[in-house]
């Protein structure tokens, strides 16, 4: 090959990668090929036979491992309603869910009651804010605090979201009943207040 036909095959295979890698990156920032993309969904044949020897007891199937995948599921979901309506996810669609509900409360209580670290709960307020969807006042008790409160457009957004998230329930519960549906939430409420509560849980 000569020194010609050289250069234009790095060029063309240069060209190669970096469509390669913008389709990558174009992947990783959409929430629906993040969901196409999960690994449980994705799995080789051996790797699903491994997650379901996990539950094959049909007297005790793995708890955690069907938590954590009902989680997911709703997750996904629920990912993907949030960025259609201009939030980076889930998390911040709990965030403004909390400031909805109440009580008012410093941007550090709220973290603390998310279970969030105030570094990684500032940095979401300081995106929330600058969106338009919160607002930030001095704490007339310790000058220091902000209290973070909701904008219009924030009460505006929780509220789609919100009702996204009643039709993501619906298509993954559309198999139960209402009363399996009323056990189910239950005894999930009564296992997430149980004492051992650590971490965050967003």
């Amino acid at each position: 090959m000569s020194t010609a036909e050289q250069t234009a095959h790095k060029a063309q295979q240069g060209s190669a990668d970096g469509d390669a890698g913008g389709a990558r990156l174009a992947a990783a920032s959409d929430p629906r090929a993040t969901a196409a993309s999960d690994p449980c969904v994705s799995a080789t044949p051996a790797e699903a036979a491994a997650a379901a020897a996990v539950v094959s007891d049909p007297d005790r199937p793995d708890l955690t491992w069907l938590l954590h995948r009902a989680a997911q599921h709703m997750r996904v979901g629920l990912d993907q309603a949030a960025s259609e309506h201009g939030l980076t996810g889930a998390r911040d669609w709990i965030v403004l869910s909390a400031l909805a509900a109440g009580p008012r409360q410093t941007q550090l209580a709220l973290a603390q009651s998310l279970g969030l670290d105030k570094t990684t709960m500032t940095s979401l307020l300081d995106r929330m804010e600058s969106r338009g969807l919160i607002t930030r006042a001095i704490d007339r008790h310790d000058r220091r605090a902000r209290i973070p409160e909701l904008t219009d457009e924030g009460l505006r957004v929780q509220a789609e979201v919100t009702s996204a998230r009643d039709r993501v329930e619906a298509g993954l519960l559309g198999g139960f009943t209402a009363d399996e549906q009323a056990q189910l939430r239950d005894l999930l409420t009564r296992l997430t207040v149980a004492p051992a509560d650590h971490g965050s849980c967003i």
